[in-house]
């Protein structure tokens, strides 16, 4: 009887142990750790991460703060690299017509000056001569008014463009061309530009030089193009570029985010920024433009603010996954 009655005992209090653990503690409950940091938000309405010493170097968080950056005034074209081989070649026909052109002028000058010396220099002789001469310099001013319809009237008169195309048949630089959209003003010529590739923004923008107005307007945009000189290009020839040609006016002021620091979810773009030592806050950034180290943002961000510049992919896998929690 004794072990019947002990049995039953036991049997409630295992029962009612179930039911405490069912109503107090849900299977598959995760721990108070395992909990997202959702419940703490930022002024921006975005959850704020808390995270020790240890989780941040296990991460390799790195944290930097954000200096002013000004960027000039830009207008914004589209356009792409030129062939080499298309800027070279009118350069050398130019350069083989001047030298036919000055043989034919000594030879004609030489047949002239025999002939008034009575020598054996007929009438005949210098006729041809001048016929040459004038052929030659017919064919000069051809291949001159090919090489400017290429390079332009301005960069024609430079004294360095035998240089230049040099250094494009080299390889050493490359040459882009950059339309502007039809009533785009620039006010006066570009003072800057720069370059990126289109569809590769993350690559960032390289620095160009202006050589000076493209000779004629693009068929397609039917605004004003612009010849740009770019030192090593990444592109081949042909690339298809997104051009930002600085203008005289005031510069803007915001700050210049690094690509490292910036996070893509579900179609926008993020910073997290560092709130105290151990909270990090995801901030909704607008890329305005890109730069060589990363993108201009004119909002959302501020000189002085300290983001993550490593690690913030991490961040936002781990955030994202739940395996972060707060205090």
């Amino acid at each position: 009887m004794r072990p019947t009655l002990l049995g039953v005992a036991l049997g409630s209090v295992a029962g009612g142990l179930a039911v405490w653990l069912a109503l107090g503690h849900p299977r598959g409950a995760p721990a108070p750790a395992d909990v997202p940091a959702a419940d703490e938000r930022a002024g921006s309405g975005s959850p704020v991460v808390r995270l020790d010493a240890a989780t941040r170097e296990r991460l390799g968080l790195e944290v930097a703060v954000l200096p002013a950056f000004e960027l000039p005034d830009e207008v914004q074209g589209y356009g792409h690299l030129l062939d080499p081989a298309g800027l070279a070649t009118p350069f050398y026909d130019r350069e083989a017509a001047r030298a036919a052109f000055e043989a034919a002028d000594r030879e004609y000058r030489r047949v002239q000056t025999l002939q008034r010396g009575n020598a054996n220099a007929s009438q005949r002789e210098l006729e041809a001569a001048r016929a040459a001469l004038e052929r030659d310099r017919a064919g000069l001013q051809t291949a001159e008014a090919r090489l400017a319809s290429v390079w332009g009237r301005p960069a024609t008169a430079r004294g360095d463009l035998g240089g230049l195309v040099r250094s494009l048949v080299a390889r050493d630089v490359s040459v882009a061309r950059i339309d502007l959209p039809l009533g785009a003003d620039l006010h006066a010529d570009p003072s800057g530009a720069r370059l990126a590739a289109v569809g590769d923004p993350s690559a960032g923008t390289v620095a160009a030089k202006p050589i000076g107005p493209a000779p004629d307007a693009d068929p397609t945009t039917q605004g004003r193009g612009f010849l740009l000189l770019v030192e090593r290009a990444p592109w081949p020839a042909g690339a298809t570029l997104a051009g930002w040609l600085a203008v005289p006016g005031p510069a803007r002021t915001g700050v210049e985010v690094p690509r490292s620091a910036l996070v893509r979810h579900a179609g926008r773009s993020y910073a997290y920024l560092q709130t105290a030592d151990d909270r990090f806050a995801r901030r909704d950034v607008t890329l305005d433009r890109p730069t060589e180290q990363g993108w201009f943002v004119s909002g959302g961000l501020a000189a002085g603010d300290r983001i993550v510049v490593t690690g913030a992919q991490q961040l936002l896998s781990a955030e994202l996954a739940g395996s972060l929690g707060e205090d």
